[in-house]
């Protein structure tokens, strides 16, 4: 269970770090408007989340 707690925390915070991060370069040029920060942060959360099924099925098959 503790591990679980550590690995949501670790998430929330670098999902956090990613999105405000891009957010915080809209001044330049070429900037990121937030629906693609926003996008960004879908599509890194969700490999995420496919990773970490596909790791779980292989472990499960040992």
């Amino acid at each position: 269970m503790a591990v679980t707690r550590l690995g949501q925390l670790i998430g929330v915070a670098v999902s956090g770090t990613l999105f405000f991060n891009r957010l915080e370069s809209l001044g330049a040029l070429g900037a990121y408007t937030f629906a693609d920060v926003l996008l960004a942060c879908v599509y890194a959360l969700a490999g995420t989340a496919f990773l970490g099924a596909v790791s779980g099925l292989v472990r499960r098959r040992r």
